[in-house]
């Protein structure tokens, strides 16, 4: 079954997804004894939860935008 591209990320799902990812990867209780599927998981999770009237988003196209992300400021 081939499941349809979502919507492109805009400017303020990328802040958002920034602030989450560091607020769960800085987390000094558990960031240090998380696995990468743990991460991922809490990083959409509090996405979702937080986001405000975006489509929901997939694990995989959160770490997808995060890597796009990541790469542009490596450049």
């Amino acid at each position: 079954m081939e499941r349809s591209r979502g919507t492109s990320f805009n400017q303020q799902e990328d802040e958002l997804l920034c602030h989450v990812y560091l607020e769960v990867s800085q987390d000094p209780i558990t960031s240090n004894n998380q696995t990468f599927k743990t991460l991922w998981d809490k990083i959409t999770k509090s996405y979702n939860a937080k986001k405000k009237r975006w489509e929901v988003r997939r694990k995989r196209s959160l770490r997808v935008e995060w890597i796009l992300f990541y790469m542009l400021l490596e450049t």
